[in-house]
């Protein structure tokens, strides 16, 4: 999305901590949230920052159960917003559906997040600090 800053990739996975092992082998992991039930977003979550521009989410429990099982691993990506509703606002006059409504996200501290479907995949807006 023009004139958001890339925040995270969101991954699928079955095992949060199992998951969460390998990202701290195979990548240069600068902090860890540690695994945080949300229960808005119905699913486990876990933040990791590496020593790249950007991070990398892991997302488990119902919401993603289906992609799963299907061995979809990618399941979005994450840009931060200014200004939430003019994002979401701007995806959907580029044909975006809305997914979820501004909701706040525990991993977050609270700072609202959304989801829209885009004609690439599933984006996250999250809104910035």
């Amino acid at each position: 999305m023009l004139g958001h800053a890339f925040h995270h990739i969101g991954i699928t996975c079955a095992d949060i901590e199992e998951t969460a092992q390998y990202v701290r082998s195979a990548y240069s992991v600068t902090s860890d949230s540690g695994t945080i039930h949300d229960p808005l977003q119905n699913a486990d979550v876990r933040l990791f920052n590496e020593g790249l521009p950007g991070a990398i989410e892991l997302v488990s429990g119902p919401v993603v159960q289906k992609l799963v099982k299907q061995h979809v691993t990618y399941y979005h990506i994450c840009y931060s917003t200014g200004d939430l509703e003019a994002s979401i606002a701007s995806a959907k006059a580029l044909g975006a559906v809305s997914v979820s409504p501004p909701t706040p996200a525990v991993l977050f501290g609270g700072r609202r997040v959304a989801f829209v479907f885009t004609r690439l995949g599933l984006v996250e807006f999250l809104e910035e600090a």
